[in-house]
This record gives structure tokens, C-alpha cells and sequence, in this order.
């Protein structure tokens, strides 16, 4: 009798400190190691996933005090780069076209030509980056004449109050969801049009910001009005707000709300912002890498997964720039979230095999509209794995011969506002 208890003394041991269940919780996370009640032995146990409530971050809270604003954003000085096309404002063509943007009705196009599975954006995009690789080009080469037609071009589409009537922030949340919640692609997606518009005020804010030691003191007054009118509509909601699932754009805003504090050099906002942002990564990632949402979105979750992970590296980036260390914790979900990229692309049954609990009104079901591969939009996505996570993308045949082609990036990153291959550089 005392050999048996010995025994299960043991077993109960190895048990408590050596194993983990192979295939881990019901949600994918790591069970932990409970100390039970008046015992020596530990068991191991599935706690509720945290997806809803975020953990506590293993580093001191951001203050004012760590923050530092580069000049340019994403660089203390932005450099020649082969990753921005040459395009360059000497030439009537590019000048006319980069002014299509100004006064666009995104409102009407978007209404008229788009559904929740498809956004016709490139009258809106094109011109947008046409503008915005321009400009980086004409300040890294400082043509002067250069310079002073983006500099107009940046006060015409303030004047203009350039997609000031598309849907704000407040008025989308009172709209249905896209696909209608129950997965009609016909469906309008009022969100599609918030959130480009949103990310061309964005990237609107990080040129502003390329041009502003440029700008007279009536020019910097005229930009400054139409920043300040925007950010009221489409991202001073979106403070400190819990987005209930999933990570898109501008790192659910939060890279354009760090672009607004540079601008208005507001250091409080931007160490908010910060601490903000790395709660919403630890609450909407999961241990083991998956996207809440996005990792799960049937025929495009690979597309959306690798969406989520390049917005957050992007804006893991800028933190770094500002000076805030990435927390441990935030580092290796990123680093699981990166090696989740490369089983999508190694072993895409695998990738998918990955259960999730929750409730998506955004799936894509049908093979028709299948998007089995790395987001082509993430242009720098392979960089950025690399220097923040340590991970080195795997080859992708369909994302490398795609990349930067849809609504033609000229070297810009879209959804994040900044040229993301040109870090490389720096």
C-alpha cells in the first residue's frame, strides 16, 4: 500500500511539472499549473480564454516622459528608397493625377460600385499613394518646385474637406455589419467606407506631418482646421475604445492617432494611445498566434491573418521609434502570430484546423471568393516579421507576384501609412 501511494506521489509530480496537454485548451491557449489546497502537487488546468478581458502586461506603463516624436514619423529623417517607385511630381500626368483626389466622393463611388466582399477603391487609393510616394520623393531629392506642388496639393485637399462626408465612426457603429451579419456578399459594407476613408486621413496626416516644417503659417492654419475636423469624425471615438473582435487597419486606428499626437505634439495622447494599443494586441491575439476574427474567416482567413499581423508589427514598429520597448508578453504573441503566417503558407489544413468558439458575421464561405494566401497589401510584411518577431517569412508564390499591386502602392503601405519595405534602410 505505501509503494502504491509513493507511486501516485510520483505520477501526480511529473504530472503537475514536466506535461502539457498535447493538444492544448479548447481555445488554443497553454493550460496552467494550479497549486491545489493543502497539497504539495500541482494540476494542470484550462482557464477561459481572455479575449474578452485583457491580462496585465508584464512592464511598467508607458508615461509622456518615454516618448519621443521622429521628424518624419516613421524615420528621424526619411531616406532614399528603392522600394518607393520613382514616380515624382515633373510632369503634368502625375501632377493631375495625384489632384484627383482632391473634393473625391467617396461616398457616392463607394455606395455605388462596392459590397461587402468587394471595395472599388482605386479612384480613392491611387491617387492617394501616387501623392504620397511623390512627395517622400521630392523631400529625399529636395527638389524645391517639387516640394511646393505637394505642399499645395496637401492645402487643396484640406480646402476641399476631402472626404468629410463619407461616414464617420459614430454613425457606422449604427449601421449593419457587413455581409448583413449572416454572410449576404451583396450586402453594403458601411465599414469598408469608414475605414478607408479613415486610413486616407491617415496617411492624409503622416504626409502632412513629411511637409510641415514646409508649410506657411497660413498653410499650416488651413491644414491644421481640416486635421482637426476630421479627427472629431472618424478617429476621436476611436480613443482608448475596445474593438470587440478583430485587428485591421491603421492598427484599428491607432497608428493614425499616433500620427494626430505627432502632429499636435501631444506626448500624453500618444503614451494612452501606447498602453491602449498593446492591451487591445494581448487581448484580441492569442497564445499561440491566431487573430480573434481575423484568423478565422473561412476562404480569406490566411488573407486577413497575415493583414492583422503586418498592422501590428507596423505599429510595433512606430512604438519602438518613440521609444517604448515592446513588452515581452505583446513580443511573443507577435512572434507566434508570425510563425501562424508561415503555417498558413507551409500547411494551409493545418492553419485552418484551429477551432474558434466565437461568433463571426464576416466569414467567407464560398471558394468562389477565396483568398488562400499572404495579404498582398502587406508589402513589407517579410521585413517587418523579421525585425521585430525574428521570423523569416516563407516563400509565397501567389503573395510575392501580387504584392503592392491592388490599387498600385507605389511603395506605400496603405493600411498603415508609411513605405514599410524602407525600414530596412533605416
Amino acid at each position: 500500500m505505501k509503494m502504491k501511494k509513493l507511486l501516485t506521489a510520483i505520477l501526480f509530480f511529473v504530472i503537475g511539472t514536466n506535461t502539457t496537454f498535447s493538444a492544448g485548451c479548447p481555445d488554443g491557449s497553454e493550460p496552467v499549473k494550479f497549486k491545489s489546497s493543502g497539497s504539495n502537487f500541482y494540476t494542470l488546468k484550462c482557464t477561459k480564454n481572455n479575449s474578452s478581458e485583457p491580462k496585465k502586461l508584464n512592464n511598467k506603463k508607458v508615461s509622456e516622459n518615454d516618448i519621443t516624436f521622429p521628424s518624419n514619423f516613421y524615420a528621424d529623417k526619411i531616406k532614399s528608397c528603392k522600394a518607393v517607385h520613382s514616380i515624382a511630381f515633373d510632369n503634368s500626368f502625375t501632377v493631375n493625377f495625384a489632384k484627383r483626389l482632391i473634393g473625391y466622393d467617396w461616398h457616392a463611388d463607394h455606395s455605388a460600385r462596392s459590397n461587402s466582399v468587394h471595395v472599388r477603391h482605386q479612384k480613392l487609393t491611387e491617387p492617394l499613394n501616387i501623392f504620397m510616394a511623390s512627395t517622400h520623393n521630392a523631400i529625399v531629392n529636395n527638389v524645391r518646385l517639387e516640394i511646393d506642388i505637394a505642399k499645395d496639393i496637401l492645402v487643396e485637399l484640406a480646402k476641399a474637406d476631402t472626404l468629410y462626408n463619407s461616414i464617420g465612426y459614430i454613425d457606422v457603429k449604427k449601421k449593419p455589419a457587413c455581409y448583413a451579419g449572416k454572410g449576404d456578399i451583396n450586402a453594403p459594407c458601411w465599414y469598408h467606407e469608414y475605414q478607408y476613408a479613415s486610413n486616407v486621413f491617415s496617411n492624409y496626416m503622416i504626409t502632412a506631418l513629411w511637409l510641415k516644417d514646409e508649410l506657411s503659417e497660413q498653410e499650416l492654419k488651413t491644414v491644421n482646421k481640416y486635421i482637426e475636423k476630421m479627427y472629431e469624425k472618424f478617429l476621436r471615438p476611436t480613443e482608448l475604445y475596445k474593438e470587440e473582435q478583430g485587428f485591421y487597419g491603421a492598427a484599428n486606428g491607432g497608428i493614425s492617432i499616433l500620427a494626430y499626437a505627432s502632429w499636435i505634439d501631444d506626448k500624453k495622447l500618444a503614451a494612452e494611445e501606447i498602453n491602449h494599443r498593446y492591451n487591445e494586441i494581448d487581448r484580441l491575439f492569442y497564445e499561440d498566434g491566431y487573430i480573434n476574427n481575423n484568423s478565422f474567416r473561412g476562404q480569406k482567413a490566411q488573407y486577413y491573418h497575415s493583414f492583422g499581423v503586418n498592422t501590428a508589427l507596423s505599429y510595433v514598429y512606430l512604438a519602438e521609434l518613440f521609444g517604448v520597448e515592446i513588452p515581452k508578453r505583446i513580443y511573443n504573441k507577435l512572434k507566434n502570430a508570425s510563425n501562424v503566417v508561415n503555417l498558413a503558407i507551409t500547411d494551409y489544413d493545418k492553419f485552418t484546423s484551429r477551432p474558434f468558439n466565437e461568433k463571426n458575421t464576416n466569414i467567407t464561405k464560398d471558394p468562389l471568393y477565396a483568398s488562400k494566401y499572404t495579404n498582398p497589401d502587406a508589402i513589407g510584411l517579410d521585413i517587418l516579421m523579421l525585425r521585430i518577431s525574428g521570423v523569416t517569412l516563407e516563400k509565397d508564390a501567389e503573395y510575392l507576384q501580387k504584392r503592392g499591386r491592388f490599387g498600385k502602392s507605389y511603395g506605400m503601405d496603405f493600411f498603415v501609412g508609411y513605405p514599410t519595405r524602407c525600414i530596412k534602410n533605416l
